[in-house]
């Protein structure tokens, strides 16, 4: 058997994976919004009474959500540069960059957030230490903000990269701009889950047309 042979042969399986990957993690993610507790000040930070009889839950939501987004980004970066090859590849390509490096600072972020919050909450603990936490932003969401920024301004490029290589239909990466809304639309409860289903909706069409392009 050939080289040429054994590239045409693994191609194919790899991309499936990573396909799979992105398709399975946009699924699980949905969900995570509706589960995502309400501040019940507004904004985005939480009170005492927020966390405290949910901290177990709030700890493994955020931990598993971070994972989760670990392998959901990237696997939407390296397919959409594999769609791409010609016009627009220099947009899909720096923007994939931008994702990953944004996904390393919000995973890292979103961890810390969830540590903090349930170590504040632990049996004796004085109430008042998440306050306290509250009151330094920048330490808290220092990582979070710039990481959940860098993740949008990539996926936007990535689907500027799309509409201008015609890879996939339109309607693929006008979903992918959902993105933006994110930045204005809570992420928690209902809200959360509108603008997860065509965020999760662009994550299979991309998926799909991947796996789609190995037999061609």
């Amino acid at each position: 058997m050939s080289t040429e042979t054994l590239v045409r042969t693994a191609t194919p399986r790899r991309v499936g994976y990573v396909a799979l990957a992105l398709a399975l993690t946009a699924l699980a993610a949905l969900p995570g919004g509706l589960l995502w507790p309400e501040p019940s000040g507004g904004g985005e930070t939480y009170t005492y009474a927020d966390i405290q009889p949910h901290r177990g839950l709030w700890w493994g939501l955020l931990v598993a959500l971070a994972a989760n987004l670990v392998i959901n980004v990237p696997a939407q970066a390296l397919l959409t540069v594999y769609l791409v090859k010609a016009r627009g590849a220099a947009w899909a390509t720096v923007g994939g960059i931008i994702m990953w490096i944004g996904t390393a600072l919000y995973a890292v972020g979103v961890g810390g957030w969830a540590s903090a919050y349930y170590f504040a909450t632990a049996p004796g603990v004085d109430p008042s230490v998440i306050e306290r936490i509250n009151d330094d932003m920048g330490h808290i969401f220092g990582a979070l903000i710039p990481g959940s920024l860098l993740v949008a301004v990539g996926t936007v490029l990535q689907a500027v990269g799309l509409l201008r290589s015609r890879a996939v239909p339109r309607w693929i990466p006008v979903l992918w701009l959902v993105i933006v809304a994110t930045f204005v639309v809570p992420g928690n409860g209902v809200a959360g889950l509108i603008t997860a289903v065509p965020m999760t909706a662009a994550s299979l069409g991309t998926a799909y047309y991947a796996w789609k392009k190995t037999s061609v």
